[in-house]
């Protein structure tokens, strides 16, 4: 293991967690969390790529989504065709340091566009 030069280089290398959404009735299939404590924001690659865009989850060929449901190609492709398809929410999930959650609804570019659910 390589040392960080940063709390959130670690971060920027996965997802925090892939859900897959039961109910009948939604159009979601997905949802993708990022959790980020207090004030620590979503990051770039050194590509300039942003966290939590839809370019970063589908970056070589899907990696990270591979990663993140262990290595289950039929799952990971289920995952970006849904992503395409817009039927993926993106979530950041801050944890406040009083340890209250509040979760935002992200774009295809990773950035927030409000509150979710």
């Amino acid at each position: 293991m390589s040392a960080m030069a940063s709390p959130n280089d670690e971060i920027v290398k996965r997802i925090d967690g892939i859900y897959s959404n039961k109910n009948p009735n939604s159009n979601i299939r997905y949802v993708i969390n990022e959790s980020r404590f207090n004030a620590s924001q979503l990051c770039k690659t050194k590509k300039g790529i942003k966290q939590m865009s839809d370019e970063w989850l589908r970056e070589k060929q899907g990696r990270r989504i591979l990663k993140a449901v262990n290595g289950d190609r039929k799952l990971q492709k289920d995952i970006i065709q849904a992503l395409k398809k817009g039927k993926v929410e993106k979530v950041l999930s801050r944890v406040g340091k009083d340890g209250k959650v509040t979760t935002y609804r992200l774009n295809s570019n990773g950035e927030i566009i409000g509150f979710w659910p």
